[in-house]
C-alpha cells in the first residue's frame, strides 16, 4: 500500500502546479450563489450548522462528504455526494470516474474545502474541481492551495472559526474587481 499515497501525492502535486494557471475569479459574498462544501462526516454537526447560516443568506449548497464506511453515514436533510473510502478509491487511491464526474458537475461559485489534510482523496478532488474560487484553511507547513485561504495554527482544525472567517472576509470583500 506504499505506492497508494505515493501515486495519488503525484498527481496532487502536479495539479496544484497546474492551479496556478488555472483562471481565478475572487468573489464577494454577494456574488457567491453556489457552494460546494467538501467535508467529513466526523465533522457533520458543524458542517451543518455553516449549511443553515449559508443557506439563511439564500445561497445553494452542494455537500461532498468522505467517510470512511457506510455506516458512518446518517441521512443528511439536503443532498450529498458520499465518497466512501473503501468503495468508491481504486487500489492507487484516486476517486473512481463516476465520483468526479458527480463532483465537477456540481455548479460552484465558490468550492469551501473544510477537510483536514487527513485525506488527500479529498484535496485531490478539490484540485481537480473546475470551480474558479476555492476557499480553505492554510497551514504554515503547507503550499497555498486555495484562491483565499485563513492562516491557522499548526494542529488546529476547527471548521467553525475558518467558516466564520472565511464568511466575515468575503463580507467585507465588495468589489468585484481586487
Amino acid at each position: 500500500m506504499i505506492f497508494k499515497g505515493y501515486f495519488l501525492n503525484r498527481k496532487i502535486q502536479a495539479l496544484l502546479r497546474t492551479a496556478k494557471t488555472r483562471s481565478h475569479c475572487y468573489r464577494a459574498l454577494d456574488d457567491v450563489r453556489y457552494v460546494l462544501i467538501l467535508c467529513e462526516v466526523s465533522d457533520r454537526n458543524v458542517v451543518e450548522a455553516c449549511v443553515r447560516t449559508l443557506k439563511a443568506m439564500k445561497k445553494s449548497v452542494h455537500i461532498c462528504v468522505y467517510t470512511q464506511k457506510r455506516n458512518d453515514m446518517q441521512i443528511w436533510d439536503y443532498g450529498y455526494l458520499l465518497v466512501e473510502a473503501k468503495k468508491d478509491i481504486n487500489i492507487w487511491g484516486f476517486p473512481k470516474k463516476n465520483i468526479r464526474e458527480q463532483l465537477n458537475h456540481l455548479s460552484a461559485d465558490m468550492l469551501l474545502d473544510l477537510t483536514g489534510d487527513e485525506y488527500p482523496v479529498m484535496r485531490y478532488l478539490m484540485l481537480q474541481h473546475p470551480a474558479t474560487f476555492k476557499a480553505g484553511a492554510k497551514y504554515a507547513s503547507e503550499k497555498d492551495w486555495y484562491d483565499f485561504s485563513i492562516v491557522m495554527k499548526e494542529g488546529m482544525h476547527d471548521i467553525a472559526f475558518l467558516f466564520n472567517q472565511i464568511i466575515n472576509y468575503l463580507r467585507m470583500i465588495r468589489s468585484k474587481n481586487l
